[in-house]
């Protein structure tokens, strides 16, 4: 049996009202660790862009790691994060998190942002190499990995907190967004500001187009940062959730709306092969508008809800399950630590 113990867990973020926000998925996260008894403490960096604002954030997280008595450090993303992290941990044990921009970077035009991505992620590596133990998302950020790192470094995917994403009836669902009822809705992650170009607007734009030539009034619902209860509600009032993405890691989208029973059409991108194995209706179809229009219209003419549900449950991939797997790397860290003090 584990003995629960106490992490704390680093952040991009912001605070509001005093409080640390930060990554939906990273706050559930910190929620199930509590959850199996262990003390965890989630703080932010708010400042990942200025020499003294990344000061200030190391010397205010540094006494705040002292203070949380914390027998582990865990980073909760690559680039300037996981070096704050690094900096602030002292003589802790660190586990770093690579969740997919941080390390394969974004597409944005021009040399200078080219050289911040480049530059962010060499960052969050050299932090890597110094880190007790790493965790990646997917296989495709495993590979994108140093092959000296690839052997420190376990997938764990993000879980999703299947009492918040679970399937309501469509219609009363709709009814209370004031949707209508008859309308076929398209739902769309388009990220937020930091990597709305990875999401790929324009493929999804144009897959609506070539939609509307057989159903004229669908309709593209975005999504963009909205509280988890709103994504919920909305994944069972839509008929489908589109996926364009350029690049991801283990898209939690994908999985939310799994959790929600909504069919999934999506471009090969991250681990959604793996994720969306035998769940139907749904389709992975190749970057062409033409062929993603039609994929969505096949699951328009199903009028079905998918199986999602149950192939998450499967995968072991709900928050509490995630958790569990997370609690086990600290646990070896422990033990590690404790030998390493002994010896």
């Amino acid at each position: 049996m584990l003995i629960p113990g106490n992490v704390f867990l680093i952040s991009a973020g912001k605070f509001i009202h005093g409080a640390p926000r930060t990554w939906p998925w990273a706050e559930t996260q910190a929620r199930s660790l509590a959850d199996l008894g262990w003390a965890v403490t989630l703080s932010v960096v708010d400042d990942r862009t200025s020499i003294r604002g990344i000061v200030r954030n190391v010397l205010r997280l540094r006494a705040e790691v002292a203070r949380s008595g914390a027998e582990i450090v865990h980073a909760q993303y690559g680039t300037v994060t996981a070096a704050v992290a690094d900096a602030a941990r002292g003589t802790l044990p660190l586990v770093v998190s690579f969740c997919g921009d941080d390390l394969l970077g974004t597409p944005e035009p021009g040399l200078a942002w080219q050289m911040r991505i480049c530059i962010s992620r060499s960052i969050g590596l050299i932090s890597a190499w110094r880190a007790q133990s790493l965790v990646v998302k997917s296989l495709n950020l495993l590979s994108a990995l140093p092959t000296g790192l690839r052997r420190h470094a376990e997938i764990i995917p993000n879980g999703v907190d299947h009492e918040v994403f679970a399937p309501l009836n469509r219609l009363d669902a709709r009814c209370k967004l004031g949707w209508c009822a008859s309308q076929p809705i398209v739902l769309f992650n388009v990220g937020t500001r930091h990597n709305q170009r990875v999401k790929n607007l324009p493929l999804a734009q144009a897959t609506m187009t070539e939609l509307r030539q057989t159903y004229p009034t669908a309709r593209l619902e975005v999504l963009s940062y909205a509280p988890q209860a709103e994504v919920a509600l909305k994944m069972s009032a839509a008929d489908c959730l589109l996926v364009t993405s350029l690049h991801e890691g283990s898209p939690n989208v994908v999985k939310e709306a799994m959790a929600c029973n909504l069919p999934i059409v999506t471009v090969p991108c991250g681990d959604v092969e793996e994720r969306l194995a035998s769940v139907q209706p749904g389709c992975i179809a190749p970057y062409n508008a033409s062929l993603l229009a039609s994929s969505i219209r096949q699951v328009l003419e199903q009028g079905s809800r998918s199986n999602g549900r149950d192939r998450l449950m499967g995968q072991g991939l709900t928050a509490h399950a995630v958790a569990t797997r997370l609690v086990r790397v600290y646990d070896r860290l422990r033990r590690e630590t404790r030998f390493a003090c002994v010896g």
